[in-house]
């Protein structure tokens, strides 16, 4: 992988994993539209606050940005991509059991807008082409 898609890369980890360790402390919480405007998941007295703790979910990509962080200087290995769709394939479990629940993702990343989440969004896609491009290279 070249230098720059390398460091875009960890960058987007890095994001992701910033996202899912900070998210609950860092934003008004998961929404989504009602007729008043948005209403947020957290006012929900049965299970309302177990939809932020999904967006925790991003932080599992701490484990490989820390794979990568030690692997810095070679190529991307198979098992690094394994890793990353493993953790890819969790979080979409958990945005897909969170919406089933209250929360409108995109509504909440985009429209209300919550910067935080936005940015999760965008960076596992771009993660994703990233890593399987460096596999590409080889």
């Amino acid at each position: 992988m070249r230098k720059a898609g390398h460091l875009a890369y960890i960058a987007a980890l890095a994001m992701m994993a910033f996202v899912g360790l900070a998210y609950e402390d860092l934003s008004p919480g998961l929404a989504f539209r009602d007729a008043d405007g948005p209403f947020f998941c957290r006012d929900l007295f049965s299970s309302g606050g177990d939809d932020d703790a999904m967006i925790g979910s991003f932080g599992i990509f701490v484990a490989p940005l820390a794979l990568r962080l030690l692997r810095l200087n070679r190529a991307v290995a198979r098992y690094e991509v394994v890793l990353f769709w493993i953790c890819a394939g969790l979080v979409c479990l958990s945005l897909m059991l969170a919406s089933m629940d209250c929360a409108s993702i995109f509504y909440t990343a985009f429209v209300l807008p919550d910067p935080l989440l936005a940015g999760g969004l965008i960076a596992l896609p771009l993660a994703a082409f990233l890593v399987m491009r460096s596999r590409a290279e080889g």
